[in-house]
């Protein structure tokens, strides 16, 4: 890790705190120990853990650069490799992913889009089809036991709606 990785991690706890803050303002519910906001509030507090592990991470680890290294540094700089490159790529790639599922949600319903969504994620980032396939149809499986089937949580079915349950 770099000295660039302090601004990512304090980006990340003050976004955790922000949405922790927020999830904390929502109205709680009559009959149920927990409200709206604990699912947020975990994620918030995931966040804000990982953004300081990062910054500890980052505050800990010195890079010593050598005489040489600086010379090819400015080289690099001027012409970056191949691997910046395709992690640029990567990220639009996800960011489209996200606004797809964020756009597909309602039309298409939860089970379909995030069959479509976590299997392009997975190709994405290196699985096989069939892995992914599996990973997708687990945390579909998952999800819906969860939410739909143990909290009561209703999720669009979309064009599945005949066959919900």
């Amino acid at each position: 890790m770099t000295r660039t990785d302090l601004f990512p991690g304090l980006l990340l706890v003050l976004f955790g705190a922000l949405v922790f803050w927020r999830a904390s303002t929502f109205p709680s519910m009559a009959g149920l120990p927990y409200g709206p906001g604990l699912f947020p509030s975990i994620a918030a507090v995931g966040l804000m853990v990982c953004g300081v592990l990062l910054l500890i991470s980052t505050l800990l680890i010195r890079q010593r650069p050598t005489p040489a290294s600086t010379s090819a540094q400015s080289e690099e700089d001027q012409n970056p490799p191949m691997h910046h490159r395709r992690a640029g790529i990567r990220l639009a790639l996800l960011v489209l992913i996200v606004a797809g599922f964020g756009l597909a949600l309602e039309p298409l319903g939860f089970h379909l889009t995030s069959l479509l969504a976590i299997t392009a994620t997975a190709l994405l980032f290196g699985l096989n089809l069939p892995r992914a396939l599996c990973l997708s149809v687990s945390l579909i499986f998952g999800v819906h036991l969860l939410f739909y089937s143990l909290m009561n949580v209703p999720l669009p079915w979309g064009v599945l709606t005949p066959l919900a349950w």
